[in-house]
């Protein structure tokens, strides 16, 4: 091949990539994401209140919003596990509420992961069908925008369709971490939020917490007890900082 043919060559394939959508472009893998089709009466049904504000106690979640911004901005924080002492605290619904509270900023991205893989809700909770397995998702089989969806704009949504008993060997796995990494470095969220197991029925949470960088802890009123509190503290708070302590289904005219 003479130098033109091959400076004609060079010329093509760079024409080539700078015609190329930019992959790695977070702005680019947002706008490519499959949009979730939520259903506005199905979210209020399910008490997705800041998904649809329909009720007064959202403006709680928007409190625990703006407190926990101040918090990770100024450490640094992105990713957040949230849990609780046993099931039936609400910590799904929690989460969820949090991370529609946080869509509402328009310059805020936040991913929210069904990390419970004993017992999956989040798919329910929202409507939807989940994609595929957060086990194979996360063994690293399954591409990330082929097992995403996008609720709104800036909020994604990694859902899950088949519960696992190895969870807690799984979260410890080395891919596990690689691919969260790969995650964060393509989307360049402002929150990853964790929706985890209850802290004290397996080892779930703590085979988990490497991944992360502080805890929210959600209490049950009438579930929790302050042993059971002040136990997932001091078991969580001897590896990663605590957040704090959200009491759900507390008395009052705008509990849930």
């Amino acid at each position: 091949m003479s130098y033109d043919q091959n400076q004609s060559s060079q010329d093509a394939d760079l024409a080539t990539q700078q015609s190329l959508p930019a992959l790695h472009d977070p702005d680019v893998f947002w706008e490519n994401l499959t949009v979730a089709a939520l259903d506005d009466a199905v979210l209020a049904q399910n008490h997705m209140i800041s998904a649809t504000r329909s009720h007064e106690a959202h403006a709680a979640f928007d409190m625990l919003r703006t407190r926990l911004l101040q918090a990770l901005n100024e450490h640094g924080w992105s990713r957040v596990a949230v849990t609780a002492p046993t099931r039936g605290c609400g910590s799904s619904f929690v989460s969820a509420n949090l991370a529609f509270s946080m869509a509402r900023l328009e310059t805020v991205r936040t991913v929210m992961l069904d990390m419970d893989l004993r017992a999956p809700s989040l798919d329910q909770a929202l409507g939807l069908d989940a994609p595929d397995s957060m086990a194979d998702y996360l063994s690293g089989t399954i591409a990330p925008e082929n097992f995403l969806i996008k609720a709104r704009a800036n909020l994604a949504l990694a859902l899950n369709d088949t519960p696992s008993e190895n969870s807690a060997e799984l979260f410890q796995n080395e891919m596990t971490g690689t691919v969260l990494e790969e995650l964060e470095e393509m989307l360049c969220p402002d929150l990853m939020l964790f929706d985890m197991p209850p802290a004290l029925e397996f080892d779930d949470v703590l085979g988990f917490l490497p991944n992360v960088d502080a805890v929210l802890i959600v209490a049950g009123g009438g579930v929790s007890t302050a042993e059971d509190v002040r136990k997932v503290e001091q078991i969580l708070s001897e590896v990663k900082p605590i957040l704090g302590v959200m009491l759900n289904k507390a008395d009052g005219a705008l509990s849930y």
